[in-house]
């Protein structure tokens, strides 16, 4: 039959003893020659029944159905019939290539989208008609009791053994396609993690049936095991590991969902980016990462449903965008207090602090800080002596306040 082909071959049924034939594993018995000349008209009409029985009873092959998936049925029932019937007449048969056939129909059910089930029902099907005609013909032919109950025994043996290579080629296709639809998705997250151009995108979205969204929020949150379980289990996100870091993109409402979920389930912070095109999710990811390190550093904080909105938050990201380069110009601008020692450091910071955020009088600071009014005064005369006119100049004053704001937690640390 050239209308179906199917491709490589199962080892283990290449395998079959060169020393057992398939009537001798199955314990079929050996008819006469004359017995099994009048049985095979009968074959025929035997594969006949069951095609068209599978055709109106098993859903997934029915008569409207996918052409191949007939043929295929069509050509697996009248070879499996045709051994069956070879092997009891003593034909040297072992049943590879029906056994590789089998298998072929098995991963061609699972590509075209069938279930289990239907291969069951079929199979069930086939037992029934093939036990039921061979009873009667073994009768009108004159044969024993132990014969017919050999014949009975060695079919159902043989059944299963077709069923067992169709599930084994059902598997194996559906392990494969499962694969290639992992490998797909996580190619799309990669794609879109790397600012891939819009039409390679949308190219990657078909690979993996992934709908490409007009627009993505990422999320991102600390990876532990159950976080990543939850990610993986809804279908309408992509997500991935990256630096310890799950991430996850989908579209807004799906990705909000599930982040509100995993922050409910495992009470881990989720960062959340704003909504931007597939072609931005890179620098979306970078946002989000980014708002995770800042609420991890204490910069920020996280709200009562544990979710982070980073773009509530887009001049600390802006101002902690590169933390190296941050800490020099800080560094730079702080020089007088990073000469002191850390617990005179902090003391002079925090008065400094408060004072270019409020400009209220000695006392009023003394009293915010929990101190003496004198002790406030000493400190601001030596800040005056460390900083000189810069206090004095509102342009310097502002960078002095954003370089003590973005600084204050570390020195807090390293006291």
């Amino acid at each position: 039959m050239t209308a179906l082909t199917h491709h490589g071959s199962d080892r283990e049924a290449t395998r079959t003893s060169n020393r057992t034939s398939l009537r001798e594993a199955l314990g079929l018995p050996l008819l006469p020659a004359d017995v099994v000349a009048a049985y095979r008209p009968r074959s025929v009409e035997l594969t006949r029944r069951i095609v068209e029985r599978i055709r109106a009873e098993v859903a997934g092959f029915a008569a409207q159905g996918d052409p191949k998936i007939h043929l295929g049925i069509d050509e697996a029932i009248r070879r499996a019939v045709e051994l069956f019937v070879d092997t009891i007449a003593g034909a040297p048969t072992q049943g590879t290539e029906v056994f590789t056939f089998y298998q072929w129909v098995g991963s061609y059910q699972s590509t075209a989208g069938l279930n289990l089930d239907a291969m069951r029902a079929a199979h069930q099907i086939a037992t029934q008609e093939s036990w039921t005609d061979l009873q009667l013909a073994a009768s009108e032919l004159g044969q024993s009791a132990e014969v017919v109950s050999a014949l009975g025994a060695g079919l159902l043996a043989y059944q299963k053994r077709l069923f067992e290579h169709a599930v084994r080629g059902f598997a194996r296709a559906s392990a494969r396609a499962r694969r290639d639809h992992d490998e797909g998705r996580a190619a799309m997250l990669v794609g879109l993690l790397r600012g891939t151009c819009p039409s390679e995108l949308a190219m990657l979205a078909e690979r993996c049936s992934w709908t490409l969204p007009d627009e993505v929020v990422v999320a991102v949150t600390r990876d532990t095991e159950e976080t990543t379980r939850l990610a993986s289990t809804c279908t309408g996100a992509l997500s991935g590991v990256q630096h310890g870091r799950l991430i996850v993109v989908a579209a807004p409402d799906v990705t909000r969902a599930l982040a509100r979920d995993v922050a409910d389930r495992t009470g881990e912070a989720v960062s959340l980016a704003w909504s931007v095109p597939p072609a931005q999710t890179h620098l979306a990811c970078r946002w989000a990462s980014r708002g995770l390190s800042l609420l991890q550093e204490g910069v920020i904080s996280t709200a009562a449903d544990g979710l982070v909105e980073v773009e509530q938050h887009q001049d600390l990201l802006c101002t902690h965008a590169d933390p190296a380069l941050r800490r020099l110009l800080d560094e730079r601008e702080l020089a007088p207090l990073l000469a002191q020692t850390p617990k005179r450091r902090m003391a002079l910071a925090e008065t400094l602090l408060l004072w270019l955020q409020t400009h209220h009088s000695a006392p009023a600071l003394a009293s915010e800080l929990g101190v003496h009014d004198q002790t406030v005064r000493h400190r601001l005369r030596r800040l005056r002596d460390l900083f000189g006119s810069r206090l004095e100049d509102p342009t310097q004053t502002a960078t002095l306040l954003n370089a003590l704001e973005s600084s204050m937690l570390r020195w807090r640390r390293a006291v």
